[in-house]
């Protein structure tokens, strides 16, 4: 049976749980029954196409190979990570892809471009819509299917996409069904960890110069970027605030740490409010 409508957040882990095909199922019928609900409306559309172009092959759920030979990473989202060499697949990692392929299928894509056009891998980055003009990210988000990211300057969207995922938040679709994807505490931090992470920490300390920097409870810091995320810099009462994020854990190295003793050694940027919850 699928998931009620609760707003609990996953029980803190570090443990990848086991992908039962039930709760895929669940989000999949979820998502056909909103989008099926919502036809009429065109919604994360930021403006016409910059480019109308033909689809090769669909790599991972946000990584998608042209006929041309490029390829493009999606604008705003980060589907789980499939399988690669000995790292295993992450939860729902098959079905984002499977669920992207069947999304663009019959048509070609419309591109459209945000202030940087390219990562640093060379890839295009844009968001993406078939051939209905429905947004790929704003699906994936609605299922459940992949995580909001902000990354400037490319942010036009990235209040339409946060509200997708706190929808499927709210019904507990996909990744947000309780035991599927892992949350890390900022105190469970160890040597080797890294990557995407969902990340939960108690503010302990907040710091600032170019960047606000909010020391956690263990060796992770949150760099919040004021340029981008202006709400953030009004904020005042940081100090004990238990807060969730998501993003990229940078470890900068034992030696980092050791010339710096009143650095954290990990860091993730935050580059837009709405990647950063309040839990209390």
């Amino acid at each position: 049976m699928c998931a009620g409508k609760t707003r609990s957040i996953p029980v803190a882990t570090k443990k990848t749980p086991r992908t039962f095909l039930g709760v895929f199922f669940c989000a999949w019928l979820l998502l056909l029954a909103t989008l099926q609900a919502n036809t009429a409306r065109a919604d994360c559309v930021l403006g016409g196409a910059d480019e109308v172009v033909g689809l090769k092959q669909v790599i991972d759920g946000d990584t998608l190979r042209l006929e041309d030979g490029r390829r493009v990473r999606l604008i705003g989202v980060n589907t789980p990570e499939l399988a690669h060499r000995k790292r295993p697949a992450q939860p729902l990692a098959e079905e984002a892809k499977d669920f992207t392929e069947r999304f663009l299928a019959g048509g070609d894509l419309e591109l459209v471009y945000d202030r940087d056009r390219r990562d640093n891998h060379g890839r295009v980055l844009a968001y993406v819509y078939n051939h209905r003009g429905d947004s790929l990210e704003s699906a994936l988000l609605s299922a459940g299917l992949a995580f909001h990211i902000a990354v400037a300057p490319n942010l036009a969207l990235s209040e339409c996409l946060a509200s997708r995922e706190r929808e499927a938040r709210q019904y507990q679709r996909g990744v947000w069904s309780p035991g599927v994807w892992p949350v890390m505490a900022a105190s469970e931090v160890r040597p080797g960890d890294g990557g995407f992470v969902l990340l939960t920490g108690q503010v302990t300390k907040a710091h600032h110069n170019r960047y606000i920097w909010l020391d956690l409870d263990g060796p992770v810091a949150l760099r919040v970027d004021p340029r981008s995320a202006p709400s953030l810099k009004r904020q005042k009462n940081w100090r004990n605030r238990q807060l969730m994020t998501r993003g990229w854990l940078v470890d900068r190295g034992a030696k980092y740490a050791a010339r710096n003793p009143g650095h954290k050694r990990w860091f993730i940027a935050v580059d837009a409010a709405e990647t950063l919850q309040f839990l209390r």
